[in-house]
């Protein structure tokens, strides 16, 4: 990578965490772009050079956190040597990873309901890590046999739920899940598919 290349990514980072900022401040649809810019310390032309409006914006903090999350996750998988550690390290890692940006996974998912947003690959590197574990399981015969993205699909459904429930419940604003609901989610989920 040159140097303008890591120049404009890290510009582009910036404005992605003042973004990220602003919007946890004020929730999705009463952020601005005039004041994402003026966090991000830029005109509003300027930011509109990085991104044409508002949702580009949202779908570019999106890609980018949750890519962060699945760089945590394979970093996780990499230290466990079997089926049930991986399963474990993926819920652990992404329910700390959800405590740590709770701004980040409110925007998610009111952005998610805008009339303004459209369906996006973002999460999908997420899927297919935790995909990949799912396929290992089955491969070595530990899973009832299933297509690994239906497993997939329900860890993902179960892990975010802390994130759901703080979207659409009012909850106090220290809320936090309990310690052991990474060890619950992991328990019920292994027990209802291992073999």
């Amino acid at each position: 990578m040159t140097l303008t290349q890591r120049r404009a990514l890290k510009r582009k980072t910036e404005i992605l965490e003042a973004a990220l900022a602003v919007l946890s401040e004020d929730g999705y649809s009463r952020a601005s772009m005039d004041k994402i810019a003026e966090r991000a310390l830029l005109t509003r032309v300027g930011l509109y050079k990085h991104f044409r409006d508002k949702p580009s914006l949202i779908a570019a903090l999106r890609e980018y956190k949750l890519l962060e999350l699945t760089q945590k996750i394979q970093t996780a998988l990499q230290a466990m040597p079997d089926f049930e550690n991986k399963l474990r390290a993926i819920v652990q890692t992404t329910l700390l990873y959800q405590s740590h940006n709770q701004g980040f996974f409110r925007v998610l998912l009111s952005s998610s309901f805008s009339s303004e947003q459209s369906a996006d690959d973002s999460l999908k590197p997420f899927i297919y890590a935790v995909t990949e574990v799912f396929a290992l399981g089955l491969e070595q015969g530990l899973l009832h046999p299933a297509d690994p993205l239906e497993y997939a699909g329900l860890l993902t459904t179960l892990v975010f739920e802390p994130s759901i429930k703080q979207a659409f419940i009012s909850l106090p604003a220290d809320f936090a899940p309990p310690s052991h609901l990474g060890e619950l989610i992991s328990r019920v989920f292994l027990q209802g598919v291992l073999r």
